[in-house]
């Protein structure tokens, strides 16, 4: 009986274990096992994707047309050798645009248009030889901007021997900018330059070093635009088939999307969008235009961690520039007296005594053209623009005051025989090619 028992006993255990095994479910993953195992896996696609590069993403290509862009666009495409180029804000961009309209006569596309053709016209004269000048001045360009397009430029194999950059107190203390970072020029040029020497001066706060440090690390993270534009790529190319756009007599155009979104992409600019024409003195006159709301803005705070950054970056540039063998010209751009009462004398003096200190020990040569005696009201569209007429006195200003400078002097002309002589060469062999 004892042991038909313990049988018993036994079978009914086996029994109760069979049921209970069968009952048992399998293990859940718990979210933060979830969490741990898509961590891992993220680490390892992006360790896999640094090594790996299956993308050959253009650095060049970007989601916004701005004017950095359509610069680096034309830069790439001109075969022509440059020995000189411009640098600095829109009171650049102004003078070259209105003196040149009126030196060709014809109306210039500024997206297209990147030459300076009557500065070419006056430094030729004032020192013999050829001068083919690149534009890569740009509305809102501060020092920061400055140096990343220099360094652009030179990494398309484009090397000028003369660098004539025009400044102006908004560039040091922009009120209305918080950061270098904040600029049109800075979100495009970091594709193209490396930005790992100037981290310090970019990213002043922990919150912005730590988000380029994800994004210099993290394959995904910092590919993150040239993986969207790769899909939106796809996504277009099967829309474009599955629903064909309707053929219309009147398309839709960038100006209907500006018109309907003014806000939308809004630094973007397109063909025909930033015209210069010429302008009789008559037409000059009448066409002033008051912006001292917008510099009221603009020198509201000026900020003394701004100022001393930008001039940090003025000081890569110069540094730059010494190790390129460019020779690198400042020059303190007109200001109309309107513009000068908005800033403050105590702001102007600031400015003028610090950038004519940093000249000096830089061992920079520095024009100040910021001369109430030379420049009046009717040389301006606004209060720091200069109109067409303007533009013209201030480039035969800052030839005849160029070749005061000795040692300055000299490297024009040296810049203008060289590039004479590369011309020559390159004519001759042409020329014999085409007699094969």
């Amino acid at each position: 009986m004892t042991i038909l028992a313990s049988r018993e006993f036994v079978k009914e255990e086996a029994e109760v274990a069979a049921t209970s095994a069968s009952s048992v479910k399998p293990p859940r993953l718990g979210k933060r096992s979830v969490f741990m195992v898509s961590a891992v896996a993220f680490i390892a696609i992006n360790f896999l994707l640094s090594f790996a590069e299956p993308f050959d993403f253009d650095p060049y290509r970007f989601l916004l047309h701005g004017w950095s862009w359509w610069t680096m666009q034309d830069l790439r495409s001109d075969k022509d050798l440059h020995n000189v180029a411009l640098l600095g804000s829109s009171l650049m961009v102004s003078a070259v645009a209105t003196a040149d309209a009126n030196y060709l006569n014809h109306p210039l596309d500024l997206t297209q248009y990147h030459k300076a053709s009557y500065l070419d016209h006056v430094l030729s004269t004032a020192f013999g030889g050829k001068f083919d000048t690149f534009n890569l001045s740009a509305p809102g360009q501060m020092p920061s901007d400055a140096y990343l397009m220099l360094q652009a430029m030179v990494n398309t194999s484009q090397r000028p021997d003369v660098v004539i950059y025009g400044v102006a107190p908004r560039d040091f203390i922009d009120s209305t900018l918080g950061s270098p970072t904040d600029t049109e020029s800075y979100r495009y040029l970091k594709r193209l330059v490396n930005t790992d020497e100037i981290a310090s001066g970019l990213y002043r706060s922990p919150l912005p070093r730590f988000d380029w440090y994800l994004q210099k690390h993290l394959f995904l993270y910092g590919s993150a635009l040239d993986l969207q534009m790769m899909i939106s790529d796809v996504v277009q190319v099967v829309v474009d088939r599955l629903v064909p756009r309707p053929w219309s007599s009147t398309p839709f155009t960038w100006w209907d999307r500006r018109r309907i979104l003014p806000s939308y992409l809004g630094a973007e600019i397109f063909p025909g969008s930033m015209m210069s024409v010429p302008v009789t003195r008559d037409q000059a006159d009448r066409q002033f235009d008051d912006d001292t709301q917008n510099y009221k803005d603009r020198y509201k705070h000026p900020e003394t961690a701004v100022f001393k950054t930008q001039f940090y970056f003025l000081r890569k540039l110069t540094a730059y520039c010494r190790r390129e063998k460019i020779d690198l010209i400042l020059i303190n751009m007109p200001l109309t007296q309107i513009n000068l009462d908005i800033l403050k004398a105590e702001n102007h003096a600031n400015y003028v005594r610090e950038l004519e200190k940093f000249a000096f020990e830089q061992g920079l040569a520095e024009i100040n053209l910021c001369d109430l005696s030379l420049f009046n009201l009717k040389d301006f569209h606004d209060s720091v623009h200069l109109n067409a007429f303007g533009g013209t006195k201030f480039f035969d200003q800052l030839v005849t005051k160029l070749g005061k400078i000795q040692g300055t002097s000299g490297a024009l002309k040296m810049a203008g025989l060289e590039l004479d002589r590369r011309k020559n060469i390159s004519a001759s062999a042409s020329a014999a090619g085409g007699s094969k």
